[in-house]
């Protein structure tokens, strides 16, 4: 039985082998994953100050990705380079809510507003 979590995916980190098999969190499928393209994506965000397990997760996210689209994944780094910290914070907030449950989405609180037809009925 497979149960869902949002503790950071388990790599294999055996460097004998060219290539990584990632498993998905759902299905438990394997993604075959050329060693050197992990560890550059991976590079990538942990140059960009992210974390080991971070930069792990968001290189997992990304490759994932790329495969699914028939893409190649240093098209999406290469997309990622040229923007500020605030904007790429952002993107990843929206890519692993992405695949995470509604329960457990992350990211920042919209401030409350009343509607004007509420708000001025109250009184203070």
């Amino acid at each position: 039985m497979t149960f869902y979590n949002n503790l950071p995916q388990s790599v294999s980190n055996d460097n004998s082998a060219l290539t990584l098999k990632i498993f998905d969190a759902y299905t438990t499928t394997p993604v075959n994953v050329d060693a050197g393209t992990y560890d550059a994506v991976t590079g990538f965000f942990t140059s960009r100050g992210f974390g080991d397990d971070s930069a792990r997760s968001m290189a997992y996210a990304i490759i994932k990705q790329a495969i699914s689209e028939n893409h190649s994944p240093f098209q999406y780094v290469d997309t990622l380079k040229g923007v500020d910290d605030l904007t790429l914070s952002n993107v990843v907030t929206q890519l692993l809510n992405a695949s995470r449950y509604k329960t457990s989405s992350l990211g920042t609180a919209n401030p409350f507003a009343p509607l004007e037809e509420v708000a001025r009925n109250i009184v203070a």
